[in-house]
């Protein structure tokens, strides 16, 4: 399966995205501590789920305007921000030329 993952890097503002992690995902503080200290993946998310890549955006959005030096990962391969967001925009895109086509079709 498709995956997006994140990792943070470590510096002096750790506990302020600890505190922003904590209150958007199910991981404890030593858990989310030890996961930047060890430069592990943070977060990993379908990338074939909407609802996931939206998640991951609001996340990483929070964490951006903490300071955080955001790192995302497609099937270990890193990948911009902007790659998430145009990732977004194409499910969007195409959910709404889906709900185009199920309206015209509806006509007939």
């Amino acid at each position: 399966m498709a995956k997006i993952k994140m990792k943070i890097e470590r510096d002096a503002n750790e506990i302020k995205y600890i505190s922003i992690l904590r209150k958007e995902v199910n991981k404890s503080i030593s858990e989310i501590k030890k996961l930047i200290s060890n430069n592990d993946y943070i977060l990993s998310y379908n990338l074939l789920d909407m609802d996931e890549m939206i998640e991951i955006e609001k996340i990483v959005s929070l964490l951006l305007k903490a300071d955080a030096k955001v790192h995302l990962y497609e099937n270990n391969r890193e990948v911009s921000i902007e790659f998430l967001n145009n990732l977004i925009e194409s499910y969007q895109d195409t959910e709404n030329y889906m709900e185009e086509i199920d309206e015209q079709m509806d006509k007939y």
